[in-house]
């Protein structure tokens, strides 16, 4: 009877310690699961009536602890209603951009770079980057996206009749030199390349680049290249110094001539007098928009 007993007093205890472990396991396999907060963002009127009047359907929302990335997706704009689920209890930062290409090192803040697509040529709008708290008592962070590109235009100064009389060429390449098509969110300096932008006489020979600001950056000037039939046929002597700084909602207008002689490499032969004067030069222009 006694070791009845005593069996069944060990046979309880083992019972008791399974139980323990196996609690223990579940308490701390569920202490490792991070707890979230579900977070709306919301955007301003005048924001939301941008995206409306530029077809705008997707926003980039980004979002940082310290400097690592916690939350980076294109959300569908949903009326400007858009939900995330962030680290619950922590102070984090967050960002929203719109019209970008893509975006490169975006697992930290201090690094990560907007690029804009060089062939759809859109405006590129960007919040500020906005900090905010994830407790209990936020459930919404507001955002206001700006543009935070400028433009260039070039454009002949020919009248509309000289322009469609010309055979000379029927396509002019623009090469705009140092525009910012990379912007680093964190210190607001872009990255600059050369960017060749083409035109035809539909459209008056008249083309335009967008780009990040790049004040106190390197200048941009311009360089023409007269296309007929698929070949180079001629082209500017030199780069035109334009001294092109970009500025954010700001449009510069380059006017020559381009029958110019003074310009070019070698002067076209005319087939019939100009109805506008060819020697008035370069002229630039800035405007808002």
């Amino acid at each position: 009877m006694k070791h009845l007993i005593n069996t069944f007093l060990v046979l309880c205890l083992f019972l008791v310690s399974c139980s323990q472990n196996s609690d223990e396991e579940w308490n701390s396999d569920t202490s490792n699961v991070p707890e979230v907060q579900t977070v709306g963002f919301r955007f301003t009127r005048a924001s939301l009536e941008t995206f409306a009047a530029h077809g705008i359907t997707e926003i980039g929302i980004y979002v940082y602890l310290s400097d690592s990335l916690v939350y980076g997706e294109n959300l569908s704009l949903n009326d400007g209603n858009l939900e995330v689920d962030v680290p619950l209890g922590e102070r984090l930062q967050t960002f929203a951009v719109a019209n970008a290409d893509h975006l490169e090192r975006t697992d930290s803040l201090s690094k990560v770079i907007i690029y804009q697509d060089l062939q759809a040529q859109k405006e590129i709008y960007l919040s500020e980057v906005t900090e905010f708290m994830s407790d209990r008592t936020v459930s919404q962070v507001n955002l206001e996206l700006k543009r935070i590109v400028g433009q260039a235009t070039f454009q002949p100064s020919e009248s509309g009749e000289d322009i469609a009389a010309i055979t000379q060429f029927d396509r002019l390449n623009m090469v705009f030199t140092n525009v910012g098509i990379g912007y680093m969110v964190n210190t607001g300096e872009c990255i600059q390349e050369d960017v060749e932008v083409s035109a035809d006489l539909a459209s008056g020979f008249t083309a335009s680049v967008y780009s990040f600001p790049t004040i106190g950056q390197n200048s941009t000037g311009l360089d023409l290249i007269y296309i007929k039939d698929g070949q180079e046929v001629n082209r500017t002597k030199r780069v035109l110094d334009t001294n092109i700084t970009f500025e954010i909602s700001k449009r510069t207008v380059v006017n020559i001539p381009v029958l110019d002689e003074s310009y070019l490499q070698e002067a076209f032969t005319r087939g019939r007098m100009l109805k506008t004067a060819t020697n008035q030069g370069l002229t630039i222009k800035e405007y808002d928009f």
